[in-house]
């Protein structure tokens, strides 16, 4: 008789009892969920600290706004004011050799 006795658990035991054995599957899975949940908490903080850096990134940045309450004549001028300038600022360089197009043509 002494080896059936060893053979079955306890009832006391865990593994004695089916729904023991469901209980501790179901705490260990509540247990792996708790876990995600403070993962993804944790990353969802990093990720608002990065969104307001960028954020503040952003703000800092030179604004190029043209024509708040400026007619679209007017914005059209400014426009092409600034693209006459940096073409001006181009053939400049250019004269000087700033890209080597005057050398070669002096060259020629």
């Amino acid at each position: 008789m002494e080896t059936s006795a060893e053979s079955e658990p306890a009832p006391d035991r865990p593994e004695a009892r089916p729904e023991w054995r469901s209980l501790s599957h179901l705490r260990d899975r509540v247990e792996a969920a708790v876990r995600e949940i403070e993962r993804l908490r944790a990353e969802n903080v990093a990720l608002a600290e990065r969104l307001a850096a960028l954020q503040a990134e952003r703000d800092e940045a030179p604004s190029f706004v043209f024509g708040d309450d400026e007619e679209p004549e007017a914005v059209r001028a400014k426009v092409q004011g600034f693209i006459d300038l940096v073409d001006g600022l181009l053939a400049a360089g250019e004269a000087v050799g700033g890209d080597g197009a005057a050398d070669e043509q002096e060259a020629a």
